[in-house]
Order: structure tokens, then C-alpha cells, then sequence
């Protein structure tokens, strides 16, 4: 059903370095490579001559990694940011985290739709493999060539389609092409 208004999540990155599960995996596995090649290539010790305690704190971090990989790719990535506020749209106004643009105020609208929750990623494995839904984007100019930006959560493959009239009414006051609406809708596919 066709609602007068839809509410997204709001995504925000963080600005910060992120600890997350695939990047202590990483270091897990590229402390274990950095080590041997220190020993065997820079050291020039030969495999043989290793003693036995060394080699096996050495592999422990990468089969810890090793493992820590195959249990991490079935589970969602980890979002390097946080999930806060609300993009609202409405025919007459689109709303993002409290902050009110009017329709009327605007000189063009863009929305880019690359994710949904739940989709299955297959290049991001060390990260998960099903996504959060968050790389998608709203850009908006203002009349005044302010431009605002900012990412929002899809939960739905289809969910965008609950926004078809708010589109077709920017279409109508030309803040959209009928195929940006087709692209965003994922009419083409």
C-alpha cells in the first residue's frame, strides 16, 4: 500500500577508525604473515631451526583468523557508523533528522539505490555476507546550491516502491527525470 509519507533509517559513518570483527581478523592473520616473513626472510632463520613454541605462537593467531573468517561470512557486516534519526518523505516536504525541506525550496533531488538489508554480499566476505541495508543515498540541492546529503537504510528489496507517489509528485515539479524515478525504483530490472 501507497502511504502519503515513508520513514527511513537514517545511516551516519563514523568518522573514526571502527573496530570491527573482519578487521581484527585481518590483524590476527597479518601478524602471523608479517612474522614469518620477519623470521624466514629478514632474519634468514632457517624453517628447520625454529623452535617449536615460536611456530606454534606464530600459526595460533592465523588459524584463530582462519577460523574467525569462516564464522564471520555468515553473519550481517558490521556497520562502521551508527543508525540515528529519520528521513521522512513526504509529497510536500522531505524531512532528514528533524531538519525540514520543503519541496517548493528545492532545485533538484536525487536518490540512489544500491542496498537492502539482508542482501547477500559475496565480495565482502571478512566483513559478512549479508548487508545492513545503509549504502543509500539522498542528495538534495537547495535553491540557494546547498547541497545536502546523507545515507539511509533500506529494509526491503522493493520498499522504495512505497515512495512511487512522493516520486511522481517530484517528477511534476521537476525536481526528478522519470528515469532517475525508474532507476531509484528499479524499474529497468
Amino acid at each position: 500500500m501507497i502511504n502519503d509519507y515513508k520513514t527511513f533509517n537514517i545511516y551516519i559513518p563514523s568518522k573514526n577508525f571502527v573496530w570491527t570483527r573482519s578487521r581484527i581478523i585481518l590483524i590476527l592473520m597479518a601478524i602471523s604473515f608479517v612474522s614469518i616473513f620477519f623470521l624466514v626472510y629478514i632474519l634468514k632463520i632457517p624453517e628447520k631451526q625454529i623452535p617449536r613454541w615460536l611456530g606454534l605462537s606464530i600459526s595460533a593467531p592465523m588459524l584463530i583468523g582462519f577460523l574467525g573468517y569462516l564464522i564471520n561470512m555468515w553473519f550481517p557486516e558490521e556497520l562502521k557508523g551508527k543508525i540515528e534519526g529519520k528521513l521522512i518523505f513526504e509529497k510536500e516536504k522531505i524531512t532528514i533528522d528533524n531538519e525540514v525541506f520543503l519541496i517548493k525550496d528545492l532545485k533538484y533531488i536525487e536518490i540512489i539505490q544500491n542496498d537492502h538489508k539482508g542482501r547477500y554480499i559475496s565480495r565482502n566476505a571478512f566483513d559478512g555476507m549479508f548487508s545492513q541495508g545503509c549504502n543509500n543515498i539522498l542528495k538534495i540541492r537547495l535553491l540557494n546550491n546547498l547541497e545536502k546529503k546523507c545515507f539511509f537504510q533500506i529494509n526491503h528489496p522493493r520498499e522504495l516502491l512505497q515512495i512511487s507517489n512522493q516520486l511522481n509528485f517530484y517528477i511534476e515539479n521537476g525536481l526528478l527525470t522519470k528515469e532517475a524515478r525508474n532507476t531509484t525504483l528499479n524499474y529497468g530490472f
